[in-house]
C-alpha cells in the first residue's frame, strides 16, 4: 500500500533530499513495505505436512537465532542494559544443545526482545525486514514439530507482525507529511501530487473491513436489530477494550464495519429472545472479512 508514495518520492528526490528527517523516514517506509510483502507471501504458504526438511530448517533457525542473539548482546553491552544481556546471551552451541521445542521457544524470546527496539538496531544489521525473515524461519521450523492448532498460531503471529509493520509505516508517513508541508508554497506541483497520493492511501485505509449478516437459526430469515459488538481479543481472553465498536443489524440482517487495524477480534451478537453468540475473527488491513452470525432462540 505504500509503494506509490515511495515511487513518487524517489522520482522527486531532488526536491525531497534536503527536507529535515525526510530521507530516514522514507527509508523506514521502504523497509516496512518490503517486510509487509514478505509476510503477505508467507501467509499464503501451506505449512501442513512439511517434515522432510526439518534438519535444514532447524539449522537455519539456529544460525539466525544465534546471530541475532550476538547482535543483541553487543547492543546490550554498549548500552549498559544488563537485563537484556541476561535474557539473550545464547550461543550457537547453546541452541544445538536445546531440545527441538526449546529451540523454538528461545528463538521467540530473541524475536520478542528485538521487536520493541528494532528501530534502534539498524546499525547492528537488524531491521523490520530481517525480523520478518526471522519469523518466517521460526514459523517454518514450528511447522515440522506437529504443534496442535499450528495453523491458527501461525496466522496470529503473522497478524501481529503486520499490525506492528503498518503502525511503523504510518508513523513514518506522518513524519514525511510534516516535512512536505515545509515546501507547500515553494514546490506547489510536487505538494499537490504528494497529497493526492496520500489521499488515495487514506481512502484505502478507511475501506470496508467487515461485512456481516445476522440470521435466525430456525427459519434462516435475516434478523434485524441485533446488537453487534466488536472488541480486541487479547491473548485469546475475552477482555473488553476501551473503545468497543457497536452496531445494529439492518432490516435485512446486514451490518458493516470500516477501518479496523490488523488484529484478532471478538464479536458479540445479542438480541432479546435469542442466545448471545460470540465468534473470533481475524482482520488484515486492506482486506474484506465476511462473516455470518446464526442466532438461536432462547428457551426461557
Amino acid at each position: 500500500m505504500y509503494g506509490t508514495v515511495i515511487t513518487f518520492c524517489e522520482a522527486n528526490a531532488s526536491i525531497t533530499k534536503d527536507l529535515p528527517n525526510f530521507i530516514p523516514n522514507l527509508a523506514v517506509l521502504k523497509e516496512t513495505n518490503a517486510a509487509i510483502q514478505i509476510i503477505g507471501e508467507q501467509q499464503k504458504v501451506n505449512y501442513s505436512g512439511i517434515t522432510k526438511n526439518k534438519q535444514q530448517l532447524k539449522q537455519q533457525l539456529i544460525q539466525l537465532s544465534s546471530d541475532n542473539a550476538r547482535k543483541l548482546v553487543a547492543f546490550a553491552k554498549f548500552n549498559g542494559n544488563q537485563q537484556l544481556l541476561g535474557e539473550v546471551g545464547y550461543s550457537e552451541t547453546d541452541f544445538k544443545r536445546f531440545s527441538d521445542h526449546s529451540i523454538k521457544d528461545y528463538a521467540l524470546i530473541i524475536y520478542d526482545r528485538i521487536q520493541p527496539i528494532v528501530a534502534l538496531l539498524k546499525l547492528y544489521g537488524i531491521t523490520a525486514e530481517t525480523q520478518a525473515t526471522f519469523m518466517n524461519a521460526i514459523n517454518g521450523y514450528i511447522s515440522t514439530l506437529g504443534t496442535p492448532r499450528m495453523g491458527a498460531t501461525l496466522k496470529r503471529q503473522a497478524t501481529k507482525q503486520l499490525e506492528f509493520l503498518f503502525n511503523t509505516g504510518n508513523r513514518a508517513l506522518d513524519k514525511m507529511d510534516t516535512a512536505i508541508g515545509i515546501i507547500r508554497l515553494s514546490q506547489p506541483n510536487f505538494y499537490v501530487g504528494y497529497k493526492s497520493i496520500r489521499k488515495i492511501i487514506g481512502i484505502r485505509v478507511n475501506k470496508l473491513a467487515v461485512k456481516g449478516k445476522t440470521i435466525d437459526a430456525a427459519t434462516g430469515d435475516p434478523l434485524q436489530g441485533v446488537s453487534v459488538r466488536i472488541i480486541l481479543n487479547e491473548s485469546n481472553a475475552f477482555k473488553r477494550a476501551s473503545a468497543d465498536i457497536l452496531k445494529k443489524s439492518a432490516k435485512k440482517g446486514g451490518f458493516n464495519i470500516k477501518s479496523l487495524p490488523t488484529g484478532t477480534y471478538l464479536m458479540q451478537f445479542a438480541k432479546a429472545g435469542y442466545l448471545e453468540k460470540r465468534m473470533e475473527i481475524n482482520v488484515n488491513e486492506g482486506e474484506l472479512t465476511k462473516i455470518k452470525a446464526v442466532l438461536e432462540k432462547s428457551l426461557s
